[in-house]
């Protein structure tokens, strides 16, 4: 009995131990759900999401064995998101009934509120639904605070290194608020915005719209805003029938080509492509607008991004979806009639499966941790330990789940291209990001012209087309918009193609003429070409050449026209002298050749002698220069007969000019003479050097090797290697040889103490021995510039590149003769002028009455015939006739002349003429006007010839002819006392043409009309008066004035017929009544 009382206390106390334990394993859970708004409910409800909480719990039961002895129980908090009654009866149910975990809220204002009220009292909260719009990764602010739904930073994340990917830096961001979808696109493209404006600086979102107003017109605006800055496009629209709306949009401007893409942001979080049984791009209306397959059609140009659930338990998430009904109506809620109307679960219910499931697998990975080391009730009320076992991997109905240490989930995201007519999706990248911090793209494509961009001819989009946003790079072609235009136009280019064809081959044909024609500048024949000797006229050719001769003796000139020196023949073409130079050789001129030729004779310098052509159909080849009267610089040095004195200017000027032929030589397009020599440097009838024998090379490479003699200005380089060519260097070193021989007045080495000759100084230049081999210096002039020694020394220097070049010695020469004659034709200009100095001197003192002859003569001359046209025919010049316009002319004769000429001898006829015209002469010299002649009595004089004086010249006929009225009367004929002298004047006003007649005893003659009608006027006028025409009166009175005319009245004149004449009375005021009563009575 007394075994039987103890076993029985021992099973009590047994069995109130384990109930103690059992009851003491509690665990009390909150969960928030809004129960009140059905846009809430239908997203994350109370009535169709929380049996997702219990179903977890079963699922963790059956997965975690620590967790079949708890006793679970949850405490609801239904409301409307309200934030105030949230923080309130939270607060209560933590106080209250010492609950061990919070499970929402999900909507997003008041997750917020929640999570520092749970922070406060250190509980653990798990957070889903539109809670997400937060950010809560700082753990510092939210250490119990955890995540269990995707989140918008990690997704703008991820959109930004897929378009970073693709090099697509320019976007457009379209999105809406739909408070029926809770805001969601709202929240994403605020998160976009954010993330690509402060941390992917290198995207650009050149155009972001929130739409508020779908309507047509808007949405027009809208698109052709974009299509001017961007082609990528970013596209947030939770609600389908809009954005439809927006594609077709997008089609109707155009914008349904592959150059632009549309990535459209499925940011609901469930599995499904679209809403569930809707597809985006169908218009489900009673009366459709029949314009489904334009929608269809943009589905090519569209990606779809989302959130992956891949991974997750098998049929779990269907079945959290289509039994939410009958969970609601068990344990713990047992709502039927209430939740009777739901056929689905929420939208967020599988999250909330997932959210209850990681809090239950967090508390068994803690019991597993610590449940020997503390209590059940520790271990619960411990966030800290909570949320550190969450941390890691988890298969829930929403995919793979990985709690990162921020303890929010790491993101995986899908770029996919929509199949089936967007039924469907096919993906090509998926992105994981880790900790908000890591975005890693796995690239699920190989080729990809065959998979992402197959649906637009395998060409990936670029940001910023090649044609630009506007086409501004890329217009439309002419062709593709002018067809018929351009078939016109290629017609008309196989024309013109043809025309240029003919007209380039025209060109040619013109181009070889043009060089045939040069050619034939150049090219010489050689039955054109006599021999001087032959020429007869060749005395009347040399003394033309001589045109300083009469200051020099005959032998002043060297008798070159009467040489033959070996290669140099003299000849005379088309009447000039031209010297030959035969070039012994056969060689064949090719275009090459003439050309170079062309390019010879083209030089032209002062001191360079000209080429005048090549004769190439000869016995030999022969190059024609012009001819130098002088002969070259050694003949005239040489000469002892040359009657001038050859002082330091006259050689520096040899020089210079020496010099000065050799730089145009090495600046012209030869650039090398090659074979100077003084006897090729010739002196021209002004004494000027000119450089000949130069060019040719082609020739003179197949010549007879020169002999010794002429080799002695050649340079020593070319004297050892005889192959090797001319040079600029060589052609200073014979152009210093040249002037030692100017300043020695001598050939070269001649003053040498070489036995051997020629032969000897070539073969010692050539041995190149220690002792420098070079004529010596011993200058014959006195007033030579000993500079010059100096300088030709610089110039034989036996290294080529020690020698200076021309243009150095071009210039040291110019700063030998600073401030003096610029040439030696100045020079000898100048000895000319002193000496014509001294000879005029004498020749005036010698012919003082030639030069007073010479006086009269001038004077005579000057009274026979204007001063002007007397002064040009003492110069030689020709008399051209000369047209005036406008002058008068005067003619008298004597009246009754015969009569009184027959009672004269004809000596006193000539003593009355003279006597008379003295006086007419007297008084011509007092007014402008020129006698021409007098014939007999008739007298002629015009003015406004030779020298114009405007209208004056009537003026001064007029007056002279009252004058001459005036002294007549006073005239006395010696040898009859009573006969009185009457004249009769005419006078007219017109043009006429004067010049001089003759060659022997020349006549400055007046011809045309006016000298007839002067005439008519003389002979039809009255003794003692004035007659003259109505030109002659109208410029007297209108344009003169002064003058008293009276009108005669119509007169028949010979020759003219019937004209209007006038009488000159007078001056104004000098004219008496009488006399004009007097005229007008006769």
């Amino acid at each position: 009995m007394i075994i039987f009382l103890i076993i029985f206390k021992l099973i009590i106390i047994s069995y109130c131990q384990n109930n103690t334990t059992i009851t003491s394993n509690k665990l009390k859970i909150a969960l928030l759900l809004p129960n009140e708004n059905p846009d809430l409910i239908f997203w994350q409800g109370f009535q169709n999401s929380a049996a997702a909480s219990v179903q977890a719990w079963y699922y963790a039961q059956e997965n975690y064995a620590n967790l079949r002895g708890i006793n679970l129980t949850f405490e609801l908090l239904l409301n409307h998101c309200n934030i105030s009654d949230t923080v309130g009866r939270l607060h209560d149910l933590i106080v209250e009934k010492n609950i061990s975990a919070i499970f929402g809220p999900p909507c997003s204002d008041s997750s917020v509120v929640a999570s520092h009220l749970a922070t406060f009292y250190d509980i653990p909260i798990f957070l889903f639904g539109t809670s997400l719009f937060n950010d809560m990764s700082d753990m510092s602010i939210y250490p119990t605070v955890m995540q269990v739904m995707p989140n918008y930073i990690d997704a703008a994340k991820s959109l930004a290194e897929i378009l970073l990917k693709f090099k697509w830096d320019r976007v457009s961001l379209l999105y809406m608020n739909s408070d029926s979808k809770l805001g969601r696109c709202a929240a994403f493209g605020s998160q976009v915005d954010y993330q690509f404006s402060n941390f992917y600086l290198e995207i650009s979102i050149v155009y972001k719209r929130l739409i508020v107003n779908f309507t047509q017109a808007s949405l027009n605006g809208i698109v052709n805003n974009i299509n001017q800055v961007s082609r990528i496009n970013i596209i947030c629209i939770d609600e389908m029938e809009k954005l439809r709306r927006l594609m077709l949009a997008f089609y109707d401007n155009g914008m349904n080509t592959s150059d632009y893409v549309f990535i459209n942001a499925d940011v609901d979080m469930d599995n499904i492509v679209n809403v569930e049984g809707i597809n985006a791009m169908k218009d489900y209306n009673l009366t459709t607008d029949g314009r489904d397959a334009d929608a269809f059609s943009m589905y090519s140009l569209m990606f779809h991004f989302h959130f992956s659930m891949s991974g997750s338990l098998p049929d779990k998430y269907n079945e959290i979806k289509t039994n939410m009904r009958n969970y609601m109506k068990e344990w713990p809620f047992y709502c039927e009639k209430e939740c009777e109307q739901y056929n689905v679960s929420s939208v967020y219910a599988p999250y909330l499966f997932d959210t209850s499931l990681l809090y239950f697998k967090s508390l068994s990975t803690a019991l597993d941790l610590y449940g020997n080391n503390m209590s059940f009730h520790d271990i619960v009320k411990n966030s800290t330990l909570i949320s550190s076992s969450s941390i890691g991997e988890l298969i829930g109905a929403t995919g793979q789940i990985i709690i990162g240490t921020n303890l929010i989930r790491n993101c995986r995201l899908s770029f996919s291209s929509y199949i089936d007519q967007g039924n469907n999706i096919s993906r090509w990248i998926l992105v994981f990001v880790n900790n908000h911090i890591n975005v890693n793209l796995s690239i699920e494509y190989t080729d990809p012209k065959t998979t992402i961009w197959a649906t637009r001819k395998g060409i990936m989009p670029l940001s910023i087309p090649l044609c630009g946003y506007s086409n501004e790079n890329c217009q439309k072609t002419f062709i593709e918009q002018n067809p018929a235009i351009f078939g016109g136009i290629i017609l008309l280019s196989i024309l013109i193609i043809i025309t240029v064809t003919g007209i380039i081959g025209y060109m040619y044909y013109l181009k070889l003429k043009e060089e045939e024609k040069q050619n034939d500048v150049w090219k010489i024949k050689f039955h054109t070409l006599i021999r001087y000797s032959d020429y007869k006229s060749a005395t009347s050719i040399v003394m033309s050449r001589r045109s300083v001769s009469s200051n020099f003796s005959d032998n002043s000139k060297v008798k070159v026209f009467d040489q033959k020196e070996g290669k140099h023949q003299m000849f005379v073409y088309n009447n000039t002298p031209v010297m030959g130079r035969i070039h012994d050789c056969l060689h064949n001129i090719g275009k090459k050749e003439m050309t170079y030729i062309r390019q010879l004779r083209m030089i032209d310098h002062e001191n360079v002698n000209k080429l005048v052509g090549f004769c190439m159909d000869g016995p030999v080849l022969l190059s024609l220069w012009n001819y130098c009267s002088r002969g070259c610089l050694i003949e005239i040095l040489m000469n002892d007969n040359l009657n001038i004195n050859i002082d330091g200017f006259f050689l520096y000027s040899l020089i210079k000019d020496t010099v000065e032929g050799l730089y145009a030589i090495h600046r012209s397009p030869i650039e090398i003479h090659g074979n100077l020599s003084s006897k090729n440097c010739l002196v021209d009838e002004r004494w000027q050097v000119k450089l000949s024998d130069y060019g040719f090379p082609f020739l003179k490479a197949y010549e007879q090797p020169k002999t010794s003699s002429e080799q002695v200005w050649t340079a020593p380089e070319l004297l050892r290697d005889p192959d090797a060519p001319p040079t600029k260097a060589s052609d200073i070193y014979s152009l210093s040889i040249v002037m030692a021989d100017l300043v020695n007045k001598n050939l070269s080495f001649e003053n040498s103490d070489y036995n051997g000759g020629a032969d000897e100084i070539i073969y010692l230049l050539k041995s190149k021995t220690a002792r420098l081999i070079r004529p010596v210096l011993e200058p014959v002039i006195e007033d030579f510039n000993i500079g010059f020694t100096h300088l030709i020394k610089d110039m034989w220097a036996e290294e080529p590149e020690q020698r200076p070049k021309i243009e150095l010695v071009r210039k040291i020469v110019k700063e030998m003769n600073v401030g003096k004659s610029k040439n030696l034709m100045d020079h000898m200009y100048s000895l000319l002028e002193d000496h014509a100095a001294s000879l005029e001197q004498e020749i005036q003192e010698r012919t003082k009455e030639l030069v007073e002859e010479k006086k009269k003569a001038d004077i005579l001359l000057s009274r026979l015939l204007p001063k002007a046209i007397a002064e040009k025919l003492k110069s030689g010049q020709q008399i051209q006739p000369e047209h005036f316009d406008l002058v008068t002319i005067f003619f008298s004769d004597v009246v009754s002349f015969t009569v009184l000429a027959g009672k004269c001898t004809a000596l006193q006829v000539i003593n009355l003429m003279n006597g008379l015209y003295t006086i007419f002469d007297s008084v011509i010299d007092e007014h402008d006007v020129y006698k021409v002649e007098t014939i007999g009595d008739a007298y002629l004089c015009v003015s406004g010839l030779p020298e114009r004086n405007g209208h004056m010249h009537v003026k001064e006929v007029a007056l002279m002819s009252l004058e001459l009225l005036q002294k007549i009367p006073s005239f006395r004929v010696n040898h009859l006392p009573n006969e009185r002298i009457k004249i009769r004047i005419g006078m007219h006003t017109g043009s006429c043409v004067a010049g001089v007649v003759g060659l022997t005893m020349p006549r400055y003659c007046l011809f045309g009309d006016t000298v007839n009608t002067a005439s008519r006027m003389e002979s039809n006028g009255k003794p003692s008066h004035i007659h003259m025409s109505a030109d002659a009166n109208k410029l007297l009175t209108e344009k003169v004035g002064g003058f008293v005319t009276e009108s005669r009245g119509e007169v028949v004149i010979k020759g003219k017929g019937v004209m209007e004449t006038f009488w000159l009375l007078g001056k104004i005021g000098e004219v008496s009544t009488d006399t004009k009563n007097e005229m007008s009575t006769e």
